[in-house]
């Protein structure tokens, strides 16, 4: 009821409360602004084509809304960082087939998809099986000009492409694992031979057929320059070698409004923002507003890109990252810091345990959500930046177990909307938000209060880069 009745629920949610002595002020969070914020959002994409995705109008027109309600009730340090990108754009529907020994015609999406970043052409040869072709000797022996026929596993998609096209491939095609279907991964940036995604059944097929099958591989795509944009907005107080980011990221994808992904993170963020400006910290907080999170944390990373090149990478003691927190069918995730790499584990499981204090006190169910790359804290743990955050749920089917803990649908997705045309006004849970927004709010006034932030990070400076921790994801795509 809660995900239609937008304001009548926002106006029954109960009252939840901080630990006794701790996080002054977080009665002040207020769901209903929160939904203001959202319903604004709405209005913006409701004007441009139904979407508020980077480099548009209406991520455009989100930006102004931001920066607009800093200016008229924050005093913070305001900037918009500009950056651009280039995407790999599909012109046509790729096509797939095979012409000999036998001649079958693949069907998009349940045989194969194309690849991000797939290079443009149409190109008939010889199909090479080539294992797992993460090694230039895997190759050896190649013949230069015929399609590669790689397995899926052990190394980035991008590098199995890079090391067939070295070797002379004409195409590229990486069947997945036993059982599972075609899938679209990224490579990282444009290739220039056509790269798809296989089923496992259809990669089997072709590996176990004599003699090897000749294929057609067509892909119809260009490069686009895209423009777009960070928010970031800065507090005048606290230390500037003590420095608290709180991120979200502010477009959504193409296909709609993107209100709970991640209009629910970036709304909640705004009015944290709203309210912190009364709060009198000992530690500076940079609040930030991503681009180009759905093209593969493109904002994040160019933020993370450019403090590194000025040094105030050394500045930043922890990242706090909010993306989808008002799941129409949630739980309540609070990101794993105990699979942070080791020299930032320290301060990434305080985070946690402050989250799980507020949610233990105030009774309410939770459980731990690995870090996958999946959004935006990514490039912060990959420089040696403890992180931490909260998330309810994206396409992954809740169980019936999870049901038992967190109510809702079992067998059905967290978000049934995600990625979709119907993430709209209608798609938040506003007792979830409430909920979620409120620890948002009590581990930032936390963390804000420490006297000893790096301390508590378990550390007296970052270390530089952090161990690899070989993410599946980069953001919403596979990239492994």
């Amino acid at each position: 009821a809660c995900a239609v009745l937008l304001v009548a629920c926002a106006l029954a949610v109960a009252a939840q409360l901080a630990p006794p002595g701790r996080a002054d002020g977080i009665e002040l969070f207020d769901v209903n602004a929160v939904i203001g914020h959202l319903e604004a959002l709405q209005t913006i994409a409701s004007a441009n084509s139904d979407n508020r995705a980077a480099g548009t109008s209406g991520y455009n027109s989100t930006v102004d809304y931001v920066v607009a309600t800093l200016q008229k009730e924050t005093n913070y340090t305001i900037s918009v960082q500009p950056f651009s990108f280039d995407k790999v754009v599909e012109l046509a529907s790729p096509e797939f087939e095979q012409v000999s020994p036998e001649s079958v015609t693949y069907q998009e999406f349940s045989d194969f998809r194309l690849m991000s970043g797939s290079g443009s052409g149409d190109v008939t040869a010889e199909t090479t099986h080539q294992g797992l072709g993460c090694d230039s000797s895997d190759f050896s022996g190649f013949t230069s000009g015929n399609i590669a026929l790689v397995e899926r596993g052990d190394c980035d998609f991008a590098v199995k492409v890079s090391n067939a096209v070295a070797a002379g491939a004409t195409g590229v095609l990486i069947y997945n694992y036993e059982g599972e279907g075609a899938f679209s991964g990224t490579l990282g940036s444009a290739v220039t031979v056509p790269s798809f995604g296989i089923s496992n059944s259809v990669g089997r097929t072709l590996v176990d057929s004599s003699p090897s099958p000749t294929v057609r591989m067509y892909a119809n795509t260009e490069v686009q320059t895209v423009y777009t944009s960070n928010v970031i907005a800065e507090t005048p107080g606290g230390a500037s070698d003590s420095i608290i980011v709180v991120g979200s990221h502010l477009d959504s994808v193409p296909e709609g409004p993107g209100i709970n992904d991640n209009g629910s993170g970036s709304a909640c963020n705004l009015e944290m923002a709203r309210q912190f400006m009364s709060v009198n910290s000992p530690n500076k907080v940079r609040f930030c507003w991503w681009g180009a999170e759905e093209e593969g944390l493109l904002g994040s990373t160019y933020y993370v890109d450019s403090v590194l090149q000025s040094g105030d990478i050394d500045n930043i003691v922890l990242n706090l990252n909010y993306d989808m927190i008002g799941s129409p069918n949630y739980f309540r995730g609070i990101y794993d810091g105990a699979g942070a790499s080791i020299d930032i584990r320290a301060g990434s499981v305080a985070i946690s345990q402050l989250y799980q204090e507020y949610f233990n006190f105030n009774e309410l169910a939770w459980a731990l959500t690995p870090f996958d790359g999946r959004s935006d804290y990514g490039p912060f743990i990959a420089n040696g930046v403890p992180a931490g955050g909260l998330f309810t749920g994206a396409e992954v089917v809740k169980t019936p177990e999870e049901r038992m803990v967190f109510g809702g649908l079992a067998n059905a997705s967290y978000d049934t909307c995600y990625h979709q045309h119907c993430d709209s006004i209608y798609n938040i849970d506003t007792v979830c938000l409430d909920e979620m927004g409120k620890a948002c709010y009590f581990v930032l006034l936390e963390l804000a209060a420490n006297n000893d932030l790096r301390g508590l990070m378990g550390g007296s400076a970052r270390t530089g880069a952090a161990e690899p921790m070989n993410f599946p994801y980069r953001g919403n795509d596979l990239v492994r």
